[in-house]
């Protein structure tokens, strides 16, 4: 066994986070399930299936309090933990959905949760006693992010809102889902536009609420190390140049 067995107050769901912080200003705690992504973990499973090399390099994974060893060690633990014990891992999330719940109700306050901070699962089919978390807690608000457009279009869960990632190889994709009236994260440099390629994009740092968010718009994020040097040449960041091709940084009428 390659990971620490859960001590009774480590928590698989944690809320220290410039992004939950965020929410609490329109009256939500958020609660964020941070594992290692891709490959990092004991089996070689990847837990972002559809990546690319260009998403890998920007993922910010070690960004904010990720730059601490012993917080990569702690995400690194909980996906050995998923990937060596699925069902003992799906017991202990859904447990602490249970009790967050509880927590709320008690303190007639308004919760979400985001399953996958730095990962890519499909929790859609991972399933206790026949049913997925969206149906165990119909009541509890869920959200994420995905590059697999086969959720967004399986998911027929109220209470579990996806947004759809772009990626430089499935761009198209993204817009295909925007015509469709489904919401895609597309992330600028620097700046984000107020149009790009014929549709409205709306400021995704001003809180990670995608639940709250219209239908059919762009998700505009900001590349957040913009020091880095990943962002040099990587198509999964949309340059400015691109933007000034593309879109408009000025609140007018749809750009074709």
């Amino acid at each position: 066994m390659t990971y620490k067995k859960p001590k009774s107050n480590w928590s698989l769901l944690g809320k220290s986070s410039t992004k939950t912080e965020k929410g609490e200003k329109y009256g939500y705690t958020t609660y964020i399930m941070y594992l290692a992504p891709a490959k990092q973990n004991s089996k070689g499973i990847d837990l972002c299936p559809f990546r690319t090399e260009g998403c890998t390099k920007a993922c910010l994974y070690t960004s904010g309090r990720g730059v601490f060893n012993n917080v990569q060690n702690a995400r690194i633990n909980k996906a050995n933990f998923y990937v060596e014990d699925r069902k003992e891992f799906l017991q202990r999330l859904f447990k602490e959905v249970g009790n967050k719940q509880k927590l709320h109700k008690k303190r007639d306050t308004k919760f979400c949760i985001r399953l996958n901070g730095t990962s890519d699962i499909n929790f859609l089919k991972q399933k206790i006693d026949g049913k997925n978390i969206f149906q165990t807690f119909p009541d509890v608000q869920f959200y994420d992010y995905t590059k697999n457009h086969y959720s967004i279009l399986a998911n027929d869960m109220p209470n579990y809102h996806i947004t759809f990632s772009r990626h430089s190889k499935n761009e198209q994709i993204a817009l295909n889902l925007l015509a469709d009236r489904f919401n895609s994260a597309f992330v600028f440099e620097g700046e984000i536009p107020k149009f790009y390629k014929g549709f409205k994009v709306i400021n995704g740092d001003d809180s990670d609420l995608r639940f709250l968010d219209e239908k059919g718009v762009i998700i505009g994020l900001t590349y957040k190390r913009s020091n880095d040097k990943n962002i040099q040449n990587n198509p999964f960041i949309i340059s400015k140049e691109y933007v000034s091709k593309y879109g408009s940084f000025e609140d007018i009428k749809k750009v074709a």
